[in-house]
C-alpha cells in the first residue's frame, strides 16, 4: 500500500476518533429537524456524486489507459484533469454537510489542500515529461481542480459515467463504510436531538440512499455496455 494512501487512512480514523471524543466541539446539532433533513439530503448526494466521480474515473482509467501508456481525454477526464481527487473532495464536503459544524469545512479545505495540491502538481509533472505535447494541449483545455460549472448543465450526464467493476471493486469497501459510519453517527445525533423516532426514519433514508445508488449504477452501466 503507497504510504500516500496509508496516510490518508490514518487520517480518516483521526477524524472519526476525534468526532466521537469531541461530538459537543465538532458535530453539528440543529434546533430544527427540518434544517437537519435539508443539509443531510444536500450532503448525502454530494458524497454519492463524489463516489461516482471516483468509481467512473477508476473504471475508465482501468478500461482506457492501458496500464498508463495511453492519456485519458474522454468521460470526466473532458470535464477536468483530475477527477478522483475532485471526487474525494465532494465526498468530504458532503460528509461535514451532514455531521460538523460549518467551520470544520475550513479545517477540512486546508488540510484537503495541503495534502493533494503537491501530489497533483507532482503528477501532472511526471505526465507532462511522459506525454510531451499531447498532455500540454490537453491542460489548455481541461481545468485542473474544478469544472466547468456551466459545463456541467449541458452535458448528459451518462456520456461521463463509466462504471465497470473494477472501479466498483475498488471503492465498493470505501463506500460501505463510510455510509455505515455517517449514518451511525447521524442516527445517534438526530436520536439525542429529536427523540427514538429517528432512528426509523434515519434507516429508511438509507435503504432511499442505496437505492438511489444503485439505480445510477444500472443506468451508467447499460449506458456504457450500450456503446461498446
Amino acid at each position: 500500500m503507497k504510504k500516500r494512501v496509508r496516510f490518508q487512512n490514518l487520517l480518516i480514523f483521526l477524524a472519526l476518533t476525534a468526532s466521537l471524543l469531541l461530538s459537543k466541539f465538532l458535530l453539528q446539532s440543529w434546533k430544527k429537524e427540518a434544517l437537519d433533513e435539508v443539509f443531510d439530503a444536500l450532503g448525502v448526494t454530494i458524497l454519492l456524486f463524489g463516489f461516482l466521480f471516483r468509481i467512473s474515473a477508476r473504471g475508465l482509467k482501468a478500461g482506457k489507459s492501458c496500464n498508463g501508456k495511453k492519456l485519458i481525454t474522454d468521460g470526466l477526464y473532458s470535464l477536468i484533469r483530475n477527477p478522483m481527487y475532485f471526487g474525494t473532495l465532494l465526498i468530504g464536503v458532503g460528509i461535514v454537510l451532514v455531521l460538523f459544524k460549518w467551520w470544520v469545512f475550513i479545517l477540512f479545505l486546508s488540510i484537503f489542500l495541503l495534502i493533494y495540491i503537491p501530489q497533483i502538481n507532482k503528477e501532472e509533472k511526471e505526465l507532462s515529461k511522459y506525454f510531451g505535447d499531447e498532455y500540454r494541449l490537453y491542460c489548455e483545455k481541461v481545468p485542473r481542480y474544478f469544472p466547468n460549472v456551466l459545463a456541467l448543465f449541458r452535458i448528459d450526464v451518462r456520456d461521463y459515467l463509466f462504471l465497470e467493476w473494477s472501479g466498483v471493486k475498488k471503492e465498493l469497501p470505501s463506500l460501505i463504510g463510510v455510509i455505515i459510519v455517517v449514518t451511525a453517527i447521524e442516527i445517534w445525533e438526530d436520536v439525542r436531538a429529536f427523540g427514538y423516532s429517528e432512528y426509523v426514519k434515519e434507516l429508511l433514508e438509507l435503504d432511499l440512499i442505496i437505492v438511489f445508488f444503485a439505480m445510477i449504477f444500472i443506468l451508467g452501466y447499460r449506458e456504457v455496455k450500450k456503446d461498446r
